[in-house]
């Protein structure tokens, strides 16, 4: 049982830019991205029905320029602090992500020593095309981020994210850090948030609030 655990979102929180969506903007014609989003946005489609069927487009030698791709995206500023400052205050890091695992734990392999534990997205590359494989798809969600939550046993969580595939991770967290999107859903429902730019930002909220 922690007494305090730190769930933090990859794409577009770790990360300075959303690699999944960047990832079929590489691989997949624009036209065919702009209408697959049209019907996500218009509720014809889920999210995990739609990235199942974008990667399901895009080559398994696309993998390698998927890898470099994510490799050249900045880590936002801070983050390494805040895994210090997690560490210095007993409370581990656990990464839960609706991106692929493989460039997941590439891009955060520097600092794997500072992790507890990584979740994302699996690939099957045994054929032509890419298939995702995830355990924890369910309510449309590729990647149900309360699923994995509950695998842990913690009195408190707190949760940082910045977009809407977030908000069940921080309806089921006692504190949350929220932008960009995040923010705006949570500001609608009149939900409790912290506004966070970089990641000191969070790190120096969690220091004073001990």
């Amino acid at each position: 049982m922690y007494d305090t655990i730190l769930f933090l979102d990859f794409d577009g929180t770790i990360t300075s830019e959303e690699t999944l969506e960047g990832s079929m903007h590489l691989c997949i014609d624009p036209s065919i991205y702009e209408e697959e989003k049209r019907a996500l946005n218009a509720g014809k489609r889920s999210l995990a029905d739609t990235l199942h069927m974008a990667f399901s487009m895009i080559p398994v030698k696309s993998m390698a320029a998927i890898l470099d791709y994510v490799d050249q995206v900045e880590v936002r500023p801070g983050f390494e602090k805040l895994l210090d400052v997690a560490a210095d205050l007993g409370i581990p890091v656990v990464v839960i992500s609706g991106g692929l695992e493989s460039y997941i734990e590439r891009k955060l392999a520097p600092y794997k020593d500072k992790i507890l534990a990584f979740h994302g997205v699996g690939v099957d590359l045994s054929g032509e095309f890419i298939k995702l494989k995830s355990a924890y798809e369910a309510e449309g969600d590729l990647v149900q981020k309360t699923l994995i939550m509950d695998q842990y046993e913690y009195r408190k969580a707190i949760s940082v994210g910045d977009n809407f595939t977030d908000y069940r991770m921080a309806l089921a967290s006692d504190q949350v850090f929220a932008r960009d999107t995040l923010a705006m859903v949570m500001e609608k429902h009149k939900l409790p948030f912290t506004l966070w730019e970089d990641f000191y930002d969070v790190a120096r909220s969690i220091s004073s609030s001990k």
